[in-house]
């Protein structure tokens, strides 16, 4: 199942599968439409529907060749697009610029119209002297399409342009980071009534793998996009552990283990189930890694800290973006690591609150503690965390907070601040603290 979703995914980002499927409707509506009108034949149409056959190949040659100069002005805007977000934001951001679903409709209108005007064309002509074959209905429904397709083509240049502003940028990965974590946090209560209560769950014992335990190795090498438990569950034997050794969002190398099971399982298709429950690409993705999202804001501040850059305004924007998803995230409780079901036992590695946290600033505070504008944007946006996570009782902890915020203060005092920015860090501890 995780590996029909990677497909499904892949498809869903790219930039061919969503035009295709305009072709393939644009080929069927083609013949569909040329034999209503030969069925129909000019008995009982209006006049204003009727035209001859010149006229009739003229308009279709013309949209056909309009649409097809467009369609190559929309390619060309895409890559401009994927060449400007790779070198000012980042390159993991480019799966959202090709998986643009308003590019991918518009490119797909544009495409489809001019393969049925096309079509359409090849069935408009004079067969002998006197008698024509002219497909009134499908030439009106062409320059329908074609209006629609110039509107699309408007459309699709007016949201490329907004789309590249920093603010739509964060906003977009933000998001898509902020619905994933409430699907998971909607997963998780459901996954809650089925934990065994007398599961362990210290430290010590949760990460021990037993001697006799044996791995499930990589047959790969790739991220890990996606970990189907309850597939994983099912390919255990009864009462076996699995200890989970790899995690979302991490790398796998060729034939290492990804888990461990103990007791070993005696059928051969176990570990080949349990191999197939978990998905790994060539890069990683938003599916259920929302650590990605994490990396791919700051990635976008890293970028706009960097000397050649040189944006901190950039760097805030991203800040304040990570502060809504950590804000997210500190509503929903600690997963736990252990997950048994029908007598199975699932020991998973999955992040903690902190370890987001510290995903999040502390590559933008080592590199950004010098701007002072920059130092006091991640501590009010961390205080104002910390606040929120008293004020509405969030179960997100504070400790990790705390130390982050002591951690960036202590950066930008090494820096040795002009005492006019020192007071104003201080001010806003002892402020809002």
């Amino acid at each position: 199942m995780v590996r029909l979703r990677k497909l499904l995914h892949d498809l869903a980002e790219g930039l061919m599968a969503v035009p295709l499927g305009f072709v393939v409707a644009g080929i069927a509506l083609a013949q569909v439409m040329t034999r209503i009108d030969a069925a129909l034949g000019d008995e009982g149409l209006p006049r204003w529907l009727e035209t001859s056959v010149d006229g009739g190949r003229a308009i279709l040659a013309a949209i056909a060749g309009g649409l097809i100069t467009s369609v190559t002005l929309l390619l060309s805007l895409v890559l401009v697009a994927v060449q400007l977000a790779s070198s000012q934001f980042s390159p993991r951001t480019l799966r959202g610029w090709t998986g643009d679903r308003t590019q991918q409709v518009a490119i797909g209108l544009v495409l489809g119209t001019s393969v049925y005007c096309l079509l359409v064309l090849r069935e408009t002509r004079a067969l002998e002297e006197g008698v024509e074959v002219t497909p009134d209905i499908s030439v009106l429904l062409a320059v329908t399409l074609g209006v629609l397709s110039l509107i699309a083509v408007l459309r699709s240049v007016d949201h490329l342009t907004s789309s590249l502003r920093i603010g739509s940028v964060a906003r977009s990965i933000a998001d898509d980071t902020v619905v994933l974590i409430r699907d998971r946090r909607e997963a998780l209560k459901l996954e809650r009534p089925r934990l065994s209560p007398s599961t362990p769950s210290t430290p010590s014992t949760i990460d021990t793998i037993p001697d006799d335990a044996e791995p499930v190795l990589s047959d790969r090498a790739g991220w890990v996009q996606q970990i189907d438990e309850d597939a994983l569950l099912d390919a255990l034997p009864n009462g076996s552990t699995a200890h989970m050794s790899t995690a979302l969002g991490r790398y796998a190398m060729p034939k290492a283990p990804m888990v461990w099971i103990s007791p070993p399982p005696q059928k051969v298709d176990s570990a080949r189930r349990i191999r197939s429950s978990i998905a790994l690409g060539d890069e990683r993705t938003l599916q259920q890694d929302i650590g990605y999202g994490i990396l791919q804001l700051t990635d976008i501040g890293l970028r706009a800290l960097s000397p050649g850059t040189n944006d901190p305004n950039t760097a805030n924007d991203v800040i304040v973006h990570l502060g809504v998803i950590l804000l997210e995230i500190w509503e929903s409780p600690e997963q736990d690591r252990v997950r048994s079901q029908n007598g199975k036992t699932l020991v998973r590695r999955d992040l903690r609150h902190g370890e987001f946290l510290r995903a999040s600033f502390d590559p933008l505070r080592r590199y950004g503690s010098a701007d002072t504008d920059v130092t006091a944007n991640m501590v009010q946006t961390l205080l104002t965390l910390r606040s929120e996570t008293k004020r509405r009782d969030l179960p997100g902890p504070i400790e990790p907070i705390d130390e982050t915020i002591d951690a960036i203060a202590d950066e930008f005092l090494r820096h040795d601040p002009a005492p006019i920015d020192e007071r104003r860090i201080l001010d806003i501890l002892d402020r809002d603290r």
